[in-house]
């Protein structure tokens, strides 16, 4: 055999030397060499090797290996192969025959990608023998690369999932083999092997990608420095592999799949393309990550988490679209595994964006948590769900809209897994009560409501027991709201139903088009457009139906209304006519809503009948609330559709006779609502319900009794006179068994409501034994301590609760109240009820008893009030009101939610309003904002019945006030409260705090209604209500009191109090002397003068309590907030001396609002008053004067002055308090150029009478002798509205003429200079006087305009307009008969220059004694004197005013107070930072001890040159600085100007 072989080998070898002839022959010896080489064993005998000798050479020769035909090279290459086989691990060839031979073989593999050709087999061969022999690595040793890397390429390109596994492993093992000989990977190389990675790269398959994975990650140790050096390259951007078309995205993606590995060294670069600013890059590499942590079966690893969690955080980036990328891979990223680590973490995540800007952002968060939920029952907390149910009340429609979708798809996917027992009730019961709550939306249409609980919440196909168990446990969840709003839509469907069964009816009958039957059909067409939301529309879409003429759709529409129509049949109809019609019809999307609001896919009679079956099985189970939940479902249908419980009647009197109290109590309400509708079939049934019915009237509990009576009366035809006449005398015959007594009470208050005549007949008898028997009779028991709980109440109050109220519900008839009598009767005892807590106050009770005794009774006469409002005595209705300040909290609360409910309902005037504030005890208590909510409620119901009064009245110019009309029944309750004092003889404001803080409380709800009791807020409502107002209090002034005329002063007092409030709250509305008109008011309250001089006196005259000191006194009670104020400096003071975390300065607009936070944040109390004025909007306040104060020391600084380092450093106590912000800008400065003086003035003009309308309040406080006229110890007093015009009429005032005055403290050296030796009183008021003011050298003229007993101070209104507060005792002043003395000097002539400002200082050293004689007085160097100025009132700006907390005075200890003949002022209010002249220049001219030692020597210098200082520092061009600039830069912009 084998010389055969050797034979054969040398013959073929010899023919292949020689040259074939053709190339078939060619082929044919080739065939044959390689079927003997295939025989031939590896490394065989040499004298085999010398016979194939011949052969080997034969094929390396250059014609044969670089033959053209295909065939031929195959056929070459693998006896090639077979050759290196055989002659391994020895290199048959030459390295150069080598190179050729690798050439030839790498082409041949270019026929892999056919596996039809012939030769594909015999490629494959040389493949296998390629890998298995290892002959590859050859290559390696030849240094063929560009072979190599031809090799690889070839593979990709060729490779399919088509080819025999074994094709794949051969390519595979070839690969490997030749990267793992490789001693360095080729860069060509490297792009070649990546080049197939990746999802979008075209050219490449899907086993050429996995191809590469596999190699990549059996070669991973030696790819892994190439690969990471790639990457890094490419994503620092400064890449040679840029040039190919890699994207480095795709590599990491696939990477990450096979070799995760290789990528922790990128980890940090990947970190920062999320970071990056470059949009498209940092979208880039949200795509890739989240499609990473998206991968199945892969789990993030530890190196990976912060890639994680900084992926996580993508969701706050800044722009929208990235944060939708994040929210929809995180959810594919749960939704592949629900189970995950990271879910917790995740659905928080996507829980806070749920409140994203981007309404785009805030949709997919709610569908992302939605589909969550859906695919996984336990993924999604419910309280993550609860939340997501929170964008119903979303600020975009289109969010809410999709929300509300996406939670009856999810409460329908709960339905479909809650068979499975996969959840709990709570999980999704609360959905759809959320969405009943969307029909108080204004943007939801009650049709979309409707349409989402027909439809969407619950499957079509699914079963009626199944949909009836959620009804029921849906319905136990609904709250008050839910329920009114699900009552609604059912009050709506009831009425559409009616309306349009009456149209069907009347189009079967009338067929002829007559006038009177198209006038019919167009009341019927505007009766049923009311129940849509766009009811013009609906009436077109009416009309439009009324032209069809398809019998199909009348007769579907008759179907769709038949309440026996079950869900899948109304349904299939419901599409069948929709269908009929088709999409484009003008009429489908009006028939779709008309469709699902007409019929009965909401409740029909088998749901009805399943929800009776289903109370009876549960009643075993004693599930209580489950049956509760029944019957109160069917109470709610029963009222609505009474109808469907048609053919339910033996079921229901079944239930009626089991032993179960919820069920009997439920099925006589059910009977109450629906007797009337199926009394004819109830007379049919197998027992008589009337005869159970009585038993539970007399045997059964209150309850029962009560809708017992009720169901009486509606299924029998009389209206149940007959059946009640006998019920009715079996009831008083029982009353003196006194069994049962509470059903039997209840029973007999019914029957006198429903049935007035049967309850005549017996009614004394009634009312004796009540009156005797039950409210005259002693409690056996001992009564308890006072201290008893609320709940502790005995049986025996009990019982007298009940006679009580069916003594009143006999005056609460159905029908015919107005013939009733004897209410004078009940009202005397309801009298004595709430006077004594029981019938009379010899009667003993515990105060628990007395307290619901008062209760009830207050409630009695709130019932009494609908229709017997005009028989309630004044005083009653008083007690009543003051019931709400009872004791117990318990009491309280439940009456006055009580007075809230009936206003609510409609079922009480707005007059018992007055109730909320009278349970106010003090100022910003829980109380107070419980009334404040009330009130905004109440008054927004009675703009509403003011607005269609309006509308319903032919006479547009009569006067409707009914929201007002509560303000005359307040006035006239405060001023007889027992708490009120006489306005005559008491003079205590701390008396009348709790008035103002009513008074106060109700104008601010009625005038700015939720913007609270700021100035300036006025809405257009308070507008409206301020002329009402006004004329109310007018009116009041104008009329006495008719019940007890010794109180008129007291009502005209709290009017007088009520407009000064009016005008602060809107100060910006007319003159009350320009508003002539009064409006009637009650004759029950107050009546006319019987004289009109003495309307038009009292009228004429203002009460003190309306001055501006009362008012200030009032006012700062208001500002008090003693735990925050120590608390709220030491945190500004922190924000305000600290930089930033950046080491950034404060930014200026923030210190801005810090400062400003202290003018409403400064302590006051009673025995100190202050400057006060209302809040003010923020572009009100002087920032740039209070920044020049508060920089000063760096301005001059800049300039280079000498003496900073001798200036004064503040005291602790002042340095640890900011000094608050002015309430109003400075209309001038110290010195000023012409232009700006030109400026100021306009600015004067254009904002003094805003200043002067801003009625800043009075404060009382000591003048003294020398003091500035206008900066005064005491606060300046804006005049009342009829001294207005004086004061705009006056001379314009300079530079303080428009700034707030202060007060200045009280300084030693000040002489007594009172000329009066004469007890001064009232009689001066209204007399011209003239007031010696010795710094000024002169006498001003004015009127004496009021005077203070209490502190015997008189107010003095100058000629000019200014106002002061002295006492005449210690001033020197003159009476004028007639006759002038020289006028003070104007404005316009105050001196500018700096000369004259610092000689007008330097005069005020010198004081005068009473004969007005020039004499030296002691000066302080930090109070100013705090007396009138050398400059007067025309340079009132021109000195600085010294709070008594003054730093300088507080650190030299002068002793000021010692010195002084007067009492110290008071400290100063929140509002002084803005007045920079004689303090600042002490401060920064003169060392604690210098001012010290001038003090000692009683005299002040201060020079010329500081005073030019600081009126260039106080003139800085700065008005155009931004309030956010950092406080450091301001301070050099500052420094640089100055």
């Amino acid at each position: 055999m084998a010389q055969k072989l050797q034979q054969q080998l040398r013959e073929v070898g010899s023919k292949l030397q020689g040259q074939p002839a053709s190339k078939d022959a060619l082929i044919k010896l080739l065939k044959q060499a390689e079927n003997c080489l295939s025989e031939l064993e590896q490394s065989p005998p040499p004298s085999l090797l010398s016979a194939m000798k011949p052969c080997v050479d034969a094929i390396a020769k250059e014609d044969v290996l670089k033959h053209q035909d295909r065939d031929v090279r195959v056929l070459v290459a693998a006896c090639i192969c077979e050759i290196t086989r055989i002659t391994a691990p020895e290199a048959p060839y030459s390295d150069d025959v080598l190179r050729d031979i690798f050439d030839l073989i790498v082409s041949t593999f270019s026929g892999l990608k056919d596996a039809n050709t012939p030769s594909f087999k015999r490629t494959v061969i040389i493949l296998e023998t390629l890998a298995r022999y290892r002959s590859c690595v050859v290559m390696l040793d030849l240094e063929c690369y560009d072979l190599i890397n031809d090799m690889f390429q070839i593979f990709f390109n060729v490779v399919s999932d088509d080819h025999p596994n074994n094709v794949r492993a051969s390519m595979q093992t070839i690969m490997v083999l030749i990267i793992e000989e490789s001693e360095d990977i080729q860069e060509n190389l490297l792009v070649t092997i990546l080049s197939p990675l990746g999802r979008k790269r075209n050219g490449f398959t899907m086993a050429a990608r996995k191809l590469a994975m596999n190699v990549i990650e059996h070669c991973a140790g030696k790819l892994e420095p190439s690969i990471r050096h790639f990457l890094v390259s490419s994503m620092s951007g400064d890449s040679s592999y840029l040039e190919s078309s890699l994207d480095y995205h795709e590599v990491i993606y696939d990477l990450y799949q096979c070799v995760p590995q290789i990528l922790f060294g990128i980890i940090s670069f990947m970190t920062a393309e999320l970071l990056t600013d470059k949009l498209e890059i940092r979208q880039k590499a949200v795509q890739l990550l989240g499609d990473l942590f998206a991968l199945s079966g892969i789990p993030i690893s530890e190196s990976f988490k912060p890639l994680f969690s900084e992926f996580v955080k993508r969701l706050a980036d800044r722009v929208a679209d990235i944060r939708v990328s994040v929210i929809g891979h995180l959810k594919n990223y749960l939704m592949l595994n629900t189970s995950r680590a990271e879910a917790p973490l995740i659905i928080k995540a996507l829980s806070d964006r749920l409140l994203d800007y981007d309404e785009n952002v805030r949709k997919h968060v709610v569908a992302a948590i939605c589909d969550l939920a859906c695919h996984s029952v336990k993924v999604i907390p419910v309280d993550t769900v609860k939340t997501v149910a929170e964008r119903l009340r979303d600020k975009s429609l289109s969010v809410k809209l999709y929300t509300m979708e996406r939670l009856a798809e999810l409460y329908r996917c709960y339905c479909l897994k809650r068979k499975n027992d996969l959840l709990n009730d709570d999980d999704s019961e609360w959905i759809p009560g959320r969405v009943l709550r969307c029909l108080y939306d204004k943007d939801f249409r009650s049709e979309t409501i409707e349409f989402i609980l027909c439809g969407s919440l619950f499957s079509h196909d699914l079963t009626i027991r199944d949909r009836v168990k959620h009804w029921i446990k849906v319905f136990s969840t609904f709250d008050k709201v839910e329920l009114k709003a699900l009552e609604q839509i059912l009050l709506q469907k009831q009425r559409l139903q009616q309306e349009f069964q009456k149209y069907l009816t009347l189009r079967q009958t009338q067929q002829d088009d007559f006038p009177e039957i198209q006038k019919k059909y167009y009341g019927l067409f505007r009766m049923m457009s009311r129940m849509f939301h766009d009811a013009a529309k609906a009436e077109e879409g009416f009309q439009m139906l009324n032209q069809l003429k398809d019998p199909n759709i009348w007769k579907l529409m008759m179907i769709l209304l038949d309440p026996g129509t079950g869900f899948c049949q109304a349904w299939s109809c419901r599409g069948e006519l929709l269908k009929i019609l088709g999409e484009k019809h003008s009429l489908y999307e009006f028939i779709d809503m008309l469709s699902v609001k007409c019929s009965y896919l909401l409740f029909n009679k088998e749901l009805v009948k399943e929800i009776i079956l289903e109370s009876a099985e549960q009643k075993s189970t004693g599930d209580a609330k489950f049956i509760l939940s029944c019957m109160d479902l069917l109470t709610v249908i029963a009222s609505f559709s009474p109808h469907l419980f048609i053919g339910c009647e033996d079921d229901l009197l079944h239930l009626l006779k089991e032993d179960n109290d919820i069920i009997k109590e439920g099925i006589t309400r059910v009977l109450a609502k629906a007797g009337g509708t199926i009394r004819e079939q109830l007379a049919m049934t197998s027992g008589p319900v009337d005869l159970v019915l009585e038993r539970l009237c007399l045997e059964g509990t209150r309850k029962q009794a009560k809708y017992s009576v009720h169901a009486i009366a509606a299924i029998t035809k009389d209206d149940g006179l007959k059946s009640l006449s006998v019920l009715y005398k079996r009831l008083v015959d029982m009353l003196e068994k006194k069994t049962h007594l509470p059903s039997i009470l209840q029973s007999l208050g019914c029957i006198a409501q429903i049935a007035m005549p049967v309850f005549e007949t017996r009614e004394n008898e009634i009312v004796e034994f009540i009156s005797k028997k039950v409210l005259k009779r002693k409690n056996d028991m001992p009564a308890t301590s006072d201290n008893s709980d609320w709940n502790e109440r005995s049986e025996f109050c009990s019982l007298k609760m009940l006679g009580i109220k069916t003594l009143v519900k006999s005056y609460l008839p159905v029908k015919d109240a107005s013939s009733r009598t004897g209410i004078d009767k009940l009202m005397a005892l309801l009298r004595n009820v709430l006077a004594y807590g029981d019938i009379s106050k010899d009667v003993e009770s515990s105060a628990v008893d007395k307290a619901h005794m008062r209760l009830i009774a207050a409630k009695s006469v709130l019932r009494l009030s609908r229709l017997w409002d005009h028989m309630i005595p004044l005083d009653v209705f008083y007690i009543t009101l003051r019931i709400s300040e009872d004791v117990y909290p318990q009491f309280r609360t439940i009456f006055i939610n009580k007075v809230h409910q009936y206003i609510k309902d409609r079922l009480l005037d707005a007059k018992y309003a007055c109730a909320f504030l009278l349970n106010i005890n003090q100022y910003q208590s829980p109380e107070y904002k419980e009334a404040k909510h009330f009130l905004l409620e109440v008054v927004q119901i009675c703009q509403q019945l003011k607005l269609r009064q309006i509308s319903m009245q032919n006479d547009v110019s009569s006067s409707v006030m009914y929201p007002e009309s509560i303000l005359v029944y307040l006035v006239h309750a405060l001023a007889h409260h027992p708490s009120c004092p006489n306005i005559n003889e008491c003079t205590e404001l701390s008396a009348f705090e709790p008035i103002y803080w009513r008074l106060h409380l109700f104008l601010s709800v009625l005038l700015l209604g939720d913007d609270g009791w700021q100035s300036g807020a006025c809405s257009d409502r308070g507008k409206d209500s301020y002329a009402a107002i006004v004329a109310i209090f007018r009116s009041i002034k104008c009329s006495e009191d008719a019940t007890d005329c010794a109180r008129s002063r007291t009502s005209h007092a709290l009017s007088d109090l009520g407009l000064s409030i009016t005008k602060k709250l809107v100060p910006d509305q007319a003159d009350v002397s320009e508003l002539a008109n009064t409006v009637s008011l009650p004759a029950s309250l107050y009546k006319a003068y019987e004289r009109d001089e003495e309307s038009s006196r009292i009228n004429g005259e203002q009460s003190w309590l309306s001055g501006e000191s009362a008012l200030a006194h009032f006012e700062a009670l208001m500002f008090e907030d003693k735990e925050q104020i120590l608390s709220d400096f030491n945190k500004d003071s922190i924000l305000l001396g600290e930089k930033d975390k950046d080491d950034n300065d404060v930014p200026l607009g923030k210190m801005m609002k810090l400062l400003k936070s202290h003018g409403t944040k400064k302590k006051k109390t009673k025995t100190q008053t202050s400057t006060f004025e209302m809040k003010r909007n923020d572009e009100e306040v002087d920032v740039l004067g209070m920044v020049r104060e508060i920089n000063l020391d760096t301005i001059k600084a800049a300039k280079g002055m000498e003496n900073s380092s001798q200036k004064r450093k503040l005291s602790d106590a002042t340095n640890s308090i900011i000094p608050p912000t002015p309430k109003r800008k400075r209309s001038s400065t110290i010195h000023s150029s012409p232009s700006s003086n030109r400026d100021m003035k306009q600015h004067v003009s254009s904002v003094e009478s805003e200043l002067l309308r801003s009625s800043l309040p009075k404060i009382q406080s000591t003048s003294r002798r020398g003091e500035k006229k206008g900066v005064h110890s005491g606060e300046t007093i804006i005049n009342d509205v009829k001294n207005h015009s004086i004061l705009e009429g006056s001379d314009k005032k300079g530079s303080g003429g428009s700034a707030k005055k202060r007060k200045v403290r009280s300084i030693s050296g000040l002489s007594k200079c009172s000329s009066k030796k004469t007890q001064l009183n009232g009689k001066l008021v209204g007399s011209r006087i003239k007031v010696w003011w010795p710094l000024d050298k002169t006498f001003y003229e004015g009127v004496v305009h009021s005077y203070d007993p209490g502190n015997k101070k008189h107010s003095i209104l100058y000629d000019d307009g200014d106002v002061e507060v002295l006492q005449l005792e210690r001033e020197k002043w003159e009476h004028i008969p007639n006759g002038c003395t020289p006028k003070k000097r104007s404005k316009s002539h105050q001196s500018s220059s700096h000369e004259q400002l610092s000689l007008d200082i330097n005069d005020d050293s010198i004081d005068y004694d009473s004969q007005g004689n020039k004499k030296p007085t002691k000066r302080s160097a930090g109070s100013n004197h705090g007396g009138r100025h050398v400059s007067g009132k025309g340079s009132q700006s021109n000195v600085r005013r010294v709070p008594k907390n003054d730093v300088y005075a507080d650190k030299s200890k002068m002793d000021i107070k010692r010195d002084s003949e007067v009492p110290d002022a008071h400290p100063h209010s929140g509002s002084e930072i803005d007045d920079v002249n004689l303090e600042l220049e002490v401060k920064e001219s003169y060392s604690p001890t210098e001012i010290d030692d001038k003090t000692k020597a009683n005299t002040l210098e201060l020079p010329k040159e500081s005073m030019k200082k600081i009126a260039d520092v106080l003139h800085l061009k700065t008005m155009e600085d931004s309030d956010d600039e950092p406080l450091s830069l301001w301070k050099q912009r500052a420094g640089k100007t100055g």
